[in-house]
């Protein structure tokens, strides 16, 4: 798929212009041509099916060219056990730093122990792996993430429905997985600051389009003004929902999404998706390979490497497409 243009500036120079100093450290062309091979790096990617992870597959591909990398990004499909055997064929052919975005955070410690047995650097992005040993987690701040959400709630309120003496909320969540409850816990923040907002559901969709859709049809009677996403599949579920049942006016709102589908709704002022999180896949893999080097050149890192994020709507959108 095409890119989105999140940067204009070329990303060739990232690398080259940090400075590694200290005792023993080593120069930028030790870390980048071991006797005279390029840098090896082996990414574990959770799932290539996903637009947005198949963006930053394609970003990886495309930096690591432009710094004389050579990268071998590998689809997990979401199995643990497939990305198990991607991080050890890793190990035997001997890469010199593993990224990985993990399916199971703690299934895929076994792996992570080999490759430290095995002196190669680990990074993780977008869940962190709970284990010493991995260098840094690049990734978001998932609460900052749900307050910037909940405050273009805050804002929609205040200018769409200061006529009405309650508005109505859905919150549609993933409580299995921490960091989006990260998210949930961020725009509640905000939402609990505002009385004439009255959370009538909070369910666990788990993901799932389909029972997104059950969710808000099991609701929609008590007349609902806004929905919210924890990710984008609960978004799109609830959008499906309120189509078919021809609701006049309710503000669907996503934490996390990307791709053509939700950009070409916010650019043609879609009736009820309003707004969503977006994470630049540019940045992800600019700091990814940043942080990778940093492994490798044996420098301290913090346990998170935040990666930035934005806010896409209606007035902004074109920013993040082509």
């Amino acid at each position: 798929m095409k890119l989105k243009k999140f940067v204009a500036v070329l990303l060739a120079g990232v690398i080259t212009t940090t400075a590694f100093i200290g005792c023993g450290a080593k120069t930028e062309e030790e870390v980048t041509e071991k006797e005279g091979k390029k840098l090896k790096v082996g990414v574990a990617l959770l799932y290539k099916g996903d637009e947005w992870l198949a963006a930053i597959s394609d970003e990886y591909e495309r930096q690591a060219a432009e710094l004389g990398y050579e990268i071998n990004v590998q689809d997990g499909n979401q199995d643990n056990e497939k990305q198990t055997q991607q991080i050890e064929n890793f190990i035997t052919q001997q890469y010199d730093v593993i990224i990985a975005s993990a399916a199971d955070a703690q299934g895929i410690i076994p792996a992570i122990q080999k490759a430290e047995e095995a002196g190669i650097p680990v990074v993780s992005t977008d869940t962190p792996i709970e284990y010493s040993y991995v260098s840094t987690c690049v990734a978001w701040d998932n609460y900052e993430t749900g307050v910037k959400l909940g405050e273009y709630a805050k804002k929609y309120i205040e200018e769409n429905y200061a006529d009405k003496e309650k508005v109505n909320l859905v919150m549609i969540n993933a409580p299995s997985y921490p960091h989006l409850v990260k998210r949930d816990e961020g725009f509640l923040s905000i939402i609990n600051t505002i009385d004439k907002v009255e959370i009538i559901a909070t369910q666990d969709a788990n993901g799932s389009r389909e029972v997104s859709a059950n969710i808000i049809n099991n609701n929609i009677a008590k007349g609902i003004d806004m929905v919210y996403g924890v990710v984008d599949n609960h978004a799109w579920g609830a959008v499906t929902a309120l189509e078919e049942a021809g609701a006049e006016e309710c503000a669907v709102l996503s934490c996390g999404g990307y791709g053509d589908e939700p950009f070409t709704a916010l650019s043609e002022n879609h009736k009820y998706y309003k707004a969503l999180i977006v994470v630049p896949p540019v940045d992800v893999v600019r700091d990814s390979l940043a942080a990778a080097v940093k492994a490798v050149n044996g420098e301290e890192l913090e346990d998170i490497t935040n990666t930035s994020f934005g806010l896409a709507d209606s007035s902004n959108v074109k920013d993040y497409m082509d």
